[in-house]
């Protein structure tokens, strides 16, 4: 028994021993891991820690990230006014990428599909828009876009369009009594009495008492001084077809447009703004005393624009510059007087083709309509019960100065832009003469 006493011991102090063994590898082995754990986890009291910073994004990516702004019809920032009648104007983004061009489409009259050719002689139909109904777009149209197709300059910025004052066809001679009258308003324009030349000139040419050439050499000086009389922002708070009006608290250029017959364009235009919400309380601005009016030679090519009311109407009327036209084939633009229809001012146009063409969208290239639209209904003599009839720019700038439309009155695009901007619905007339 003791022998096997003694194996069963020395058995046992083996499985022992090779348990402290196994233990004594196994700390060994744990012991430096610890340690590393240990020292990664303190903090280092001899360097510090790197600080991370994160990459500016790419411009890309910053245009990516930046919300799409509407940007005015105008790419110009405009100058303040001198007198301080206005605030400081907008300033300009910086220029980003911009986005593809979207189209803009002009709907017809709610519940209305392609209209039938007019049978009163005139074919050309423009869309119409109801005066509740604004355009309709998918996303934010690229307006940057937008100005490179014809008027759209203006489209959409009134602030942006360019007078360019009449010339009188060259080759003509002045008579003794109109080149009185002509060389006492150019003294006075050159001594800067501008209001006096006015009176002078418009006296002689709207009394009647001028023709041919010289009542073109008297458009033709009125013109040039009405770029500054009319067209500038520069201020005559004693002009008696226009002046001054002081900005009150919650007024809208809108709101005063409509006191004084005019569009809030023009408006916009002869005070250099280009936002109309910039107006500041107390403020002087320039106003006209409207509506302007028209005058279509048929004979001569030539839309006259004035104010106060049409010549031979009895009222007190002050022309104010002319534009080159285009009208009808075979002469079928009719005569007698037109009034501007309203809710048919229409920028950006669809044009409904007589000709089977289809209908051509608002900025096609195509569209024989231009950026601009302003719609006629007779009043008086071949103009009465005719339909469809109107105002509206070209593709064609060739046929300016000819017989090419089928009956309605053609403008280059820089001037029915003007045009556009003076006439006011419902109020402005248009004459058809010989």
């Amino acid at each position: 028994m003791s022998h096997r006493r003694r194996r069963i011991s020395r058995v046992l102090l083996a499985v022992l021993a090779l348990t402290i063994a196994v233990g004594v590898f196994t700390y060994a082995r744990r012991t430096p891991t610890k340690a590393n754990e240990l020292a990664s986890a303190a903090p280092s009291q001899t360097q510090p820690q790197p600080t991370i910073q994160t990459p500016a994004p790419a411009p890309a990516e910053q245009h990516a990230q930046t919300q799409p702004q509407s940007q005015p019809s105008l790419a110009t920032v405009l100058p303040p006014v001198v007198d301080g009648a206005l605030i400081e104007p907008l300033r300009q983004p910086a220029p980003q990428t911009p986005p593809a061009p979207l189209r803009t489409e002009t709907p017809g009259r709610l519940g209305t599909q392609t209209p039938a050719p007019s049978s009163t002689g005139n074919n050309l139909v423009a869309a119409q828009q109801q005066p509740s109904a604004p355009k309709q777009t998918a996303a934010p149209v690229n307006t940057a876009a937008k100005t490179a197709a014809p008027g759209g300059s203006t489209g959409t910025d009134p602030a942006k369009v360019t007078i360019k004052p009449y010339q009188a066809p060259s080759g003509g001679h002045t008579s003794a009594t109109a080149a009185e009258a002509l060389a006492d308003g150019r003294a006075k324009m050159q001594a800067g009495k501008l209001l006096e030349a006015r009176d002078t000139v418009n006296a002689a040419l709207v009394s009647g008492k001028l023709s041919g050439y010289d009542a073109d050499a008297a458009r033709a000086l009125l013109s040039e001084i009405n770029q500054t009389v009319v067209f500038s922002n520069r201020k005559f708070a004693d002009d008696r077809f226009g002046g001054t009006y002081q900005v009150q608290s919650g007024d809208r250029l809108d709101k005063i447009g409509a006191r004084n017959a005019l569009t809030s364009d023009i408006l916009l235009r002869i005070n250099g703004l280009s936002d109309p919400r910039r107006l500041r309380s107390g403020a002087y601005i320039k106003i006209l005393k409207g509506p302007f009016h028209a005058v279509v030679s048929k004979s001569a090519f030539r839309l006259d624009l004035y104010l106060g009311g049409l010549p031979g109407s009895g009222s007190d009327v002050s022309y104010v510059t002319s534009f080159r036209v285009g009208l009808g084939k075979d002469d079928s633009t009719p005569l007698g007087k037109w009034q501007v229809e309203p809710g048919r001012k229409v920028q950006n146009p669809v044009y409904y083709s007589p000709r089977g063409e289809g209908v051509i969208e608002a900025d096609d290239p195509k569209n024989p309509l231009g950026e601009f639209w302003i719609g006629l209904a007779g009043l008086d003599g071949d103009a009465v019960g005719k339909e469809s009839y109107g105002i509206h720019g070209t593709i064609e700038p060739d046929s300016i100065g000819k017989q090419s439309s089928m009956g309605c009155i053609r403008l280059r695009n820089e001037d029915v832009a003007v045009v556009f901007s003076a006439l006011v619905e419902g109020k402005s007339t248009v004459m058809v003469v010989p």
